[in-house]
């Protein structure tokens, strides 16, 4: 389940078929020359060691666009999102399971289902995935890149749209995503150690190891399209529409650059330059 839910906040060992680094420069066929850089939205103090060369790029570009921009969300708009309309959790869920959900909301974020029951599965496995993680930093990331920006007085755009996330997610049935939230609780030590994998992928820059762990077989093939193929798109069209009126620093979840079907391939395949910038994370 850490693997999907790393996608949206995102999201190994396979072929390097792609020099592997986090940041990338887009230029050619009119563009403004301008930057990729592949993000992971945790709080980690370790996905922040990177070397300076990253915000150098950040403070050249005249403009800052981040996958989801929260700031054009009303917060009542992500809340309805993130509800179930005909369903409750208890009604989903066997006795047992429900039990062990809330005891174990309890232990890990000290509120147990009263306030949740309306809630899709999905994004109750986010806040518990949420809970175990490391919070060295204030922010996210992509939030710590989206207020340097703001103090710099840069433009700032979303790369898509809340509906666009949202979409993806409903493409797994409310029992598929139960089945994953349960499973994921029983076997806290094996999702502890994928995303530690992730996370080590993610710091070595390998763009082919997040793509395989990013995609979970397990889920049906139209959810790994809409949340990974689809989306990828339009986020290369979008990008490329930036770049063409400005200098622009985007910034998108880590999991999306590579790969054949990834953003970087896809905005290649438009005639345009996308050369890698190697830099490593400091100790």
């Amino acid at each position: 389940m850490k693997r999907i839910i790393a996608l949206i906040s995102v999201l190994f060992f396979a072929n390097t078929l792609t020099p592997q680094s986090l940041l990338w420069e887009i230029s050619g066929k009119g563009l403004k020359t301008s930057y990729l850089y592949g993000t992971i939205h945790i709080q980690d103090k370790r996905v922040f060691q990177y070397d300076d060369i990253v915000e150098k790029k950040i403070m050249e570009c005249d403009a800052y666009a981040m996958e989801l921009l929260i700031d054009e969300i009303k917060r009542e708009d992500i809340e309805k999102s993130m509800l179930m309309k005909k369903h409750t959790i208890n009604g989903l869920l066997s006795e047992e399971d429900y039990a062990l959900l809330d005891s174990t909301l309890k232990a890990k974020v000290g509120a147990g289902m009263l306030m949740l029951n309306k809630m899709k599965p999905f994004f109750i496995a986010s806040q518990l995935m949420q809970a175990d993680m490391s919070k060295d930093m204030e922010e996210a990331l992509d939030i710590y890149f989206l207020n340097k920006a703001k103090k710099a007085s840069k433009l700032i755009f979303g790369i898509e749209q809340l509906s666009d996330q949202i979409g993806a997610i409903d493409q797994i049935s409310l029992d598929e995503q139960c089945k994953m939230l349960m499973d994921a609780i029983r076997d806290t030590l094996k999702e502890e150690q994928q995303f530690d994998d992730l996370l080590k992928a993610y710091l070595s820059g390998n763009l082919d190891t997040m793509l395989v762990l990013s995609s979970d077989t397990s889920l049906p093939e139209k959810f790994n399209k809409a949340f990974l193929i689809d989306r990828n798109k339009g986020m290369a069209k979008n990008i490329i529409k930036f770049c063409k009126k400005q200098k622009t620093f985007n910034a998108i979840g880590a999991a999306h650059l590579g790969g054949e079907k990834g953003v970087i391939v896809l905005i290649r395949k438009k005639g345009y330059s996308v050369k890698p910038i190697p830099f490593k994370f400091k100790e």
